[in-house]
This record gives C-alpha cells, sequence and structure tokens, in this order.
C-alpha cells in the first residue's frame, strides 16, 4: 500500500488558488508515487516532498498549458542554443512534452538551492540521473491520460483587475515550482515592488520577461501595472564625465588595462591614491579593507569601478602575479557559488577570457564527473549556477567625496 507522505494543502501551498480544483487530486496522488520512488537519500524530508511536489507541477505544467516550463527552454535555447544547461539534449527530446533532462534539471535546481547546509550538487550525480529515471517512467505512463488543470490554461494571458494581476505575479515570482527554489530564502522580506525588480527563475529573469515570454509578447493589459515594466536607470552626463575621468587615470597607470591585482592593502592605498588620485584620507582609502589580503580593480567607462577582495590567487589572468593553480583547483568553485565574492562584470571577463580554468566541481558522487563534462565554461551551466546565487542583485556602495561620488560593488 503506497504511504502518503503528500496532502492537498502541500499541493495547494505552490499554486495560486485556495480552492481545491478537480485535478488536484489526482496531482497529489501522483507526487506521491514519485516520493514511493525517489531513491535519493540523505536529504530532509521536506526537500524530498519538494522534488516531488515540483516534479509533479512540472508534468501539469506541460499537461495544461501553462507554459511555465516552455518559457523557461525557449529563453534559455534562444540565449544559448541549447534548450537546457548540462545535459545533451537527445535526438529524441520534444520540447512541447515532457523528457527526462527535464526533470533531472529540476532535480538538481530543487537540491542546489534547498534551504539546508549541503555540498554543491553535482548535475550529473547518479542519484539523479536514477531518480529522473525512474519519475520519468511514472509520468510517460500517466501521460495520455492525465488530466489538464483548466484552470492554468493560459493563467497569464490576462487577468480580473490590479489585485488579481499582483496575485499572478506573486505567485510567479516566488511560489512555483521553477521559480521558488531562488527565492526562497529570503521572498519573506520581497516587498510588493521589490518584486519587480529583482530577478527570479533559473535565468534569473525579472517578472516582466517571464511575462513577454509567458503571454508570447501579447502584453498589451500587463504594461498597465504599475512597476512590472520599470524604467531603465540612466547613468547622467556628469556621472559618465566622472566616471571616463576616472577610467583614463586607471588605464594610464595600468598601461592600459582595465583591471588590476593589489597584493596587499599598502597597494591597494597606493593605487587609490597615487593612481586615482583620491585624497588620503579616511573616507576615500578604504580603511575597511586593511584587513583583507589582496584585491581586484576593474574599470568601465561609464559604471566606474568594482573592487573584489581575497581571490587574486583563483585567477589565471597573466597580469595576476598571485595565480595559485592549486588552490584554484579547491576552491575557485566558490567564485561561483558564493553570494557577492565575485561581482557580475569581474566573473564575464574572467569566463569570457577563460581565467578561471581549474574551477571544478567539488567531488559529489563519483569521481570525475566534474567541470569536463558538465562544461563548466558553457554559459548555460554558469548562468544556472549563478542565478540562485546572485538573487537578490548585487548592491552597488556609493562612497561619498567632494567632488564627485565612486561606484563600487560591495564585495
Amino acid at each position: 500500500m503506497q504511504t502518503i507522505k503528500l496532502y492537498i494543502k502541500d499541493w495547494l501551498a505552490i499554486h495560486p488558488y485556495i480552492q481545491q480544483q478537480t485535478t488536484d487530486r489526482y496531482f497529489v496522488d501522483l507526487a506521491n508515487r514519485l516520493y514511493s520512488t525517489c531513491t535519493i537519500r540523505e536529504i530532509p524530508e521536506s526537500i524530498k516532498k519538494k522534488l516531488c511536489l515540483y516534479t509533479a507541477a512540472y508534468f501539469e505544467d506541460v499537461i495544461s498549458g501553462l507554459g511555465l516550463w516552455q518559457a523557461f527552454i525557449k529563453k534559455h535555447l534562444e540565449l544559448y542554443d541549447t534548450s537546457l544547461p548540462f545535459y545533451t539534449i537527445r535526438p529524441d527530446y520534444i520540447k512541447d512534452e515532457i523528457n527526462e533532462e527535464d526533470i533531472r534539471f529540476i532535480i538538481w535546481n530543487t537540491l542546489e538551492k534547498a534551504p539546508y547546509k549541503h555540498l554543491y550538487i553535482n548535475p550529473m550525480d547518479r542519484n539523479i540521473e536514477e531518480t529522473a529515471h525512474l519519475f520519468f517512467r511514472i509520468l510517460d505512463e500517466e501521460y495520455e491520460t492525465a488530466p489538464a488543470n483548466a484552470t492554468l490554461q493560459e493563467f497569464f494571458m490576462d487577468f480580473k483587475g490590479k489585485e488579481d494581476a499582483n496575485h499572478k505575479l506573486r505567485w510567479l515570482f516566488g511560489h512555483t515550482y521553477l521559480t521558488e527554489p531562488s527565492v526562497q530564502e529570503y521572498i519573506a522580506q520581497v516587498t510588493e515592488t521589490d518584486k519587480f525588480i529583482i530577478p527570479c527563475g533559473p535565468l534569473a529573469l525579472f517578472l516582466h520577461e517571464w511575462i513577454d515570454l509567458l503571454t508570447n509578447g501579447e502584453t498589451e493589459c500587463w504594461e498597465e501595472i504599475e512597476g512590472l515594466y520599470p524604467a531603465i536607470p540612466e547613468i547622467s552626463d556628469e556621472m559618465k564625465e566622472r566616471n571616463h575621468h576616472t577610467y583614463q587615470l586607471f588605464t594610464q597607470g595600468t598601461n592600459g588595462a582595465r583591471i588590476v591585482y593589489l597584493k596587499s592593502y599598502k597597494e591597494l592605498h597606493s593605487f587609490l591614491t597615487q593612481v586615482l588620485q583620491w585624497p588620503d584620507d579616511s573616507n576615500h582609502t578604504l580603511p575597511q579593507m586593511k584587513e583583507h589580503k589582496d584585491f581586484i580593480m576593474m574599470v568601465n567607462s561609464e559604471k566606474g569601478i568594482l573592487l573584489a577582495k581575497d581571490i587574486c590567487k583563483y585567477i589565471s589572468d597573466p597580469l595576476n602575479p598571485m595565480y595559485d593553480a592549486a588552490t584554484a583547483a579547491q576552491e575557485a568553485f566558490s567564485l561561483l557559488t558564493i553570494p557577492t565574492k565575485c561581482p557580475p562584470d569581474l566573473m564575464e571577463y574572467l569566463i569570457n577570457n577563460h581565467y578561471i580554468p581549474d574551477a571544478q566541481f567539488p567531488e559529489f558522487g563519483e569521481k570525475g564527473t566534474g567541470s569536463k563534462e558538465c562544461g563548466l565554461y558553457s554559459p548555460p551551466f554558469l548562468i544556472v549556477l549563478l542565478q540562485g546565487r546572485l538573487d537578490p542583485p548585487h548592491r552597488y556602495f556609493v562612497h561619498q567625496r567632494s567632488t564627485f561620488n565612486k561606484v563600487f560593488h560591495v564585495l
């Protein structure tokens, strides 16, 4: 007899309504079948339940025409020329139907972002592969007879007033099977307006980007929702001029390089005061950085300067005298997973120039299932892994001085 672990209330928690629909009992029973089949051990029971609920919700999405999964793979394909990260898309992959690779990704996405202390999860882990295979067999058996949830069909094509629109957006932001994992750790602190400016889901998309995908660009009604399509902030001409001046000083002091590696706070202090010509006082020389070992400064002619600390040993840039391959092999992976450790612009620079060649998955499961198999340098891998760890967006620290403001990434 099948053990009942999941109930209607668990299912409704990841749905946009509170009144049970006629199809809900079917999908709860399906989630319980998945639970009894799951072979992944040594995870909290609550996470195991999530795996099964999310997989059942993915199945419901495909069957019912919600379009969330289709939006994800469509955007991923547009950005990276493949429907999914990590996994080779087989010839029998059908975009409008269920696929085993989809389930592998959903399981990995759930486990990697689960809010409990754990090792980083290798998407090629055999336990994930085995469980995905078992789950797929169950879903495949049910595919032709599974009932569609009419409430979810074309759910985002319209709404009944502002309150209904915001209800749908709240659900999309942090309570669907695909977006909940990335925001669950801080969603309680997210305000109504915050949700418009914080990306969510596996591709770190803003809500208006999700809506564009889910409505196939038919966004006329959604454009009436205040804040959903925020104005792109512009840098004033005055700030651009100041940043350009900083850029000129920076590159003159580095023989044209946009990046500099500094071995100590003493070198940082010298660069700030002698190269950038900042006043030598506590308001401008970042004395709070004295406890750190090394620094990276990077300049952009429009954005200004970013500063990173204590990561030089991971970076194989020929300009960097502190690179340590052995240490990088052990620790460089943390650049991808620890929030704020490496600002996005710097990460993009390192990836584009292949300056973190040693970054690899910590061993998880079978030895050797690391960066070579997963393609650590492939954009699909990085965007998905980084997404959950870079939400909410990096804040900027505005450093006041009498003549102009300098903008740094907070690291």
